[in-house]
């Protein structure tokens, strides 16, 4: 299969050989007593919505699972607090979205990207994992979001994925 270089680039692949089905591994650095260590590698799985049309029963079971506990990380990722200022940025959205229209206010779910980037800058060093999954599962939601009811699938996973963070 061939991957176009900005998706590639995207998720930190170097080479295909790097390409596992539908996760992209990136390799994260976590400084430690000897200096910077190389961690293991870590998947982060695309995210599927729908399929046939339908909302997929696994997006708000299993894959909301496997993302929760991606971004816990064993106890160094993703703050709880962190969380969920982000699940309350995208239900929010949610709201402004339902009152005034998807097309209105389009802007504002890219806009989500860069302020995951920005939560991932800041992150502690412990805990740049959690937040790099943070990030891509952001920026996934907000690329996959083309329709109000694209969106509403999103906040759907994420409460789900809320859920089973906070239920951990």
């Amino acid at each position: 299969m061939d991957i176009p270089k900005e998706i590639m680039d995207k998720f930190g692949v170097k080479d295909k050989q790097n390409h596992v089905g539908k996760s992209f591994q990136n390799q994260q650095y976590r400084s430690g007593k000897k200096g910077m260590q190389a961690e293991q590698s870590t998947k982060t799985t695309q995210i599927v919505f729908r399929a046939n049309g339908q909302l997929r029963r696994e997006l708000l079971t299993s894959d909301a699972e496997n993302w929760s506990n991606l971004l816990y990380d064993n106890g160094f990722g993703v703050t709880p607090t962190a969380l969920r200022n982000f699940y309350n940025e995208v239900k929010a959205l949610q709201s402004r979205i339902e009152a005034g229209g998807f097309p209105s206010n389009e802007a504002m779910v890219g806009l989500l990207k860069s302020k995951a980037a920005y939560a991932y800058a800041r992150a502690e060093s412990k805990r740049k994992t959690g937040f790099g999954h943070l990030k891509s599962m952001i920026e996934q939601g907000s690329d996959l979001s083309k329709s109000e009811r694209d969106f509403k699938d999103f906040a759907h996973f994420f409460e789900a994925v809320m859920g089973f963070f906070k239920g951990r």
